[in-house]
C-alpha cells in the first residue's frame, strides 16, 4: 500500500467507473481539495451556537458536510441554528459543494434540516443540493 501519484490518474480514473460510470472521468485525484470551518454565533464571553462542516472535491461532484450543529437550548427557536447553516451553505457553494450531507442523530433535529430544504437519504443522513444563500 502507498499513496497515490499522478501516475495513478489512468487506473484510479479506471476504478472510480465501477462506482460512477463516465461521469469519473473528470476526477482529478490523485489530487483532493479538502477544507474545514467553523462557525460560532456570539461573543467571546458566551457562545450561543456552533456549526463545524467540511469540503471535499477529488473531481467528481464536490460536496460538503455538516459535521456537527448545536445551539444553546435558550436559543433554540431563535433563528440561531438557520443562520448558521445559510452560512455554512454559501461557504461550500462559493467552494464549488454541488450537494451538502447531514446526519441527523434524532427526529427532532431531522425535522429542522428537513425545513432548511434537505432530503432523507439513507439512514439518518439527509442530503441537499447546494444553493449559495
Amino acid at each position: 500500500m502507498r499513496a497515490a501519484t499522478a501516475a495513478d490518474r489512468a487506473g484510479i480514473q479506471r476504478l472510480l467507473r465501477e462506482l460512477h460510470g463516465d461521469r469519473a472521468d473528470s476526477t482529478t485525484l490523485p489530487e483532493v481539495r479538502q477544507q474545514a470551518r467553523t462557525f460560532v454565533v456570539g461573543d467571546d464571553d458566551e457562545l450561543r451556537g456552533l456549526l463545524v462542516a467540511t469540503f471535499v472535491d477529488y473531481g467528481h461532484e464536490p460536496y460538503g458536510v455538516v459535521e456537527e450543529l448545536v445551539v444553546d437550548p435558550a436559543m433554540r427557536g431563535s433563528g440561531t441554528g438557520t443562520a448558521l447553516l445559510a452560512q455554512c451553505r454559501a461557504w461550500l457553494g462559493g467552494l464549488g459543494a454541488e450537494v451538502v450531507f447531514v446526519s441527523a442523530i434524532s427526529e427532532e433535529s431531522a425535522e429542522f434540516y428537513l425545513q432548511a430544504g434537505f432530503a432523507r437519504c439513507s439512514g439518518p443522513w439527509l442530503w441537499a443540493a447546494n444553493q449559495a444563500e
